[in-house]
C-alpha cells in the first residue's frame, strides 16, 4: 500500500471542490431570475455537496502478469504511475432547481461536477460535467434528457505502432492512451403503482482518442430498462437490462468493435434506527458480457479477434444519516473481468494481457443544502 504521509494534492482538491461549489453557485444565479419568471416559481431549490475519500488496489487495472513487471521495474517506458495503488479524493457537486411551468407538473433542471484526484499519480486525475432536463407529463409519468462530458481520461500507456515502425521496440514509443468523452441521454419512466417504477434508458457516446490512438474512435449507441420494486416499506429491489453496441472505423489490421449485454440486480435494506437516525445497507451485483465483431483473422487483429470479456461486480454500501441533512457512507465495490476467446491458440496471451481483478474501498460525506423545500416533489419521489 502507497505510503499516505504524502497530502501534498488535498489542498489542490479542496480548491478544486470550491471550484465546483462556485460554478453550481453561479449557475443558480444566472439563471434563477428567469426560471422563476418562467412559470409558477421554484418549489425545490437543491446544493448537495459530496466529498469522499476511496482507496484503489488497482487503479490501471493491470493483469497479474503487468503487475509484475511493474513491481519488478520491466518494461522502460511502459508505466507513469508511481504506485500501482492510491487513495484518490472524489469531490462532487450538484445543483437542482424544480419547478412548475405546466401547470401543476414539475419540471427539474440539474448541473453535475465531478472530480477524481489521485494522491499519488495525478496522471489519473479526471473530471466530470453533466446536465440534465427532466419533465412529469402526468404524475405517473416523465420523461428526462441529459448530457455529461469527460474531457480527458488516461487509461494506461501502450505501444504506437506507427512509432514501431520508426524506432523500433524502444521505451519511446510508449506513449499515453486515453480519450475524451460525449454522452447524450434520455430516459422515460412510468409508474405502473404506487411501489413500482418502469424506466426505459437510451444513451448515445462518442469516445475521441488522443492521437496516438485514433483508430480506436468509436461510437457506443446503449439501449436499456429499469425496474424498481417496493417488497416492503424497509425493502427495495430493481434490475437492470442494458445492450450496447460500439461501432469505429479501426484500421484493416484491427477493428475493436463490440456488442454487450449487462444485466444488473440490487436491494437497499433499511435498517431499524440508529439514535432516531435512518440507516440502510445497499448491495448491487453486475454481469457483463462482450464480444468483439471483428471480422479480421487472428493472425492479423491477435487483440480483438474471437475474443470475448466477461465482467463481475458486486459492491456494497452502508449509509447513515448522521444530521438533517448531513449523510455517511461506507462503500466496497469489487471487479473482475476475464477474457476468453474462440481461438484456443490465444486463450493464454488475452488472459495475460486483459484479465484483471481490482476493488475499492471507500467513505463519503453528503452535505444537501435545501433552499426551498417541495412537499410533493415528484422528481424527489422518484430516485
Amino acid at each position: 500500500m502507497p505510503n499516505f504521509d504524502n497530502y501534498t494534492n488535498i489542498r489542490g482538491h479542496m480548491k478544486i471542490l470550491r471550484a465546483n461549489v462556485s460554478l453550481a453557485g453561479t449557475f443558480i444565479l444566472l439563471f434563477l431570475p428567469q426560471i422563476v419568471s418562467a412559470g409558477g416559481g421554484l418549489s425545490l431549490l437543491r446544493l448537495d455537496i459530496g466529498m469522499s475519500s476511496v482507496y484503489d488496489n488497482n487503479i490501471l487495472r493491470y493483469s497479474d502478469k503487468y503487475i509484475a513487471r511493474f513491481d519488478n521495474r520491466e518494461d522502460e517506458g511502459r508505466f507513469h504511475i508511481n504506485t500501482r495503488d492510491d487513495l484518490i479524493l472524489v469531490s462532487s457537486v450538484r445543483a437542482s432547481a424544480t419547478m412548475k411551468l405546466f401547470g401543476s407538473l414539475n419540471t427539474t433542471g440539474t448541473v453535475d461536477v465531478r472530480r477524481r484526484t489521485y494522491t499519488h499519480n495525478t496522471i489519473k486525475d479526471w473530471s466530470s460535467f453533466g446536465m440534465s432536463l427532466r419533465q412529469d407529463l402526468i404524475r405517473q409519468l416523465a420523461v428526462q434528457i441529459g448530457y455529461n462530458y469527460i474531457p480527458s481520461f488516461y487509461i494506461r500507456h501502450y505501444r504506437d505502432d506507427d512509432w514501431i515502425s520508426q524506432y523500433g521496440y524502444t521505451p519511446i514509443t510508449f506513449q499515453p492512451y486515453g480519450f475524451r468523452k460525449d454522452e447524450v441521454s434520455g430516459s422515460v419512466q412510468y409508474a405502473v403503482f404506487a411501489s413500482t417504477r418502469v424506466r426505459a434508458l437510451f444513451s448515445y457516446m462518442r469516445y475521441f482518442y488522443n492521437e496516438h490512438f485514433t483508430e480506436y474512435d468509436c461510437r457506443n449507441t446503449a439501449f436499456g430498462g429499469e425496474v424498481y420494486q417496493t417488497i416492503h416499506k424497509t425493502l427495495k429491489i430493481k434490475g437492470v437490462y442494458e445492450y450496447t453496441t460500439s461501432r469505429g472505423d479501426g484500421t484493416p489490421d484491427m477493428n475493436p468493435s463490440y456488442d454487450e449485454d449487462n444485466y444488473v440486480l440490487g436491494a437497499e435494506y433499511q435498517l431499524p434506527r440508529v439514535f432516531g437516525r435512518t440507516n440502510a445497507i445497499e448491495v448491487e451485483g453486475e454481469y457483463a458480457r462482450r464480444c468483439y465483431t471483428t471480422h479480421h483473422f487472428l493472425a492479423i487483429d491477435v487483440n480483438h479477434a474471437g475474443r470475448r470479456d466477461y465482467d463481475y461486480r458486486f459492491s456494497a454500501t452502508y449509509g447513515l444519516e448522521l444530521l438533517d441533512n448531513l449523510d455517511l457512507a461506507l462503500k466496497y465495490a469489487w471487479h473482475r473481468r476475464d477474457v476468453k476467446t474462440s481461438a484456443a491458440e490465444n486463450a493464454e496471451y488475452l488472459s495475460d494481457e486483459k484479465d484483471y481483478r481490482q476493488y475499492e474501498l471507500g467513505l463519503e460525506a453528503r452535505y444537501v443544502l435545501n433552499f426551498l423545500t417541495s412537499q410533493d416533489s415528484e422528481s424527489e419521489r422518484s430516485k
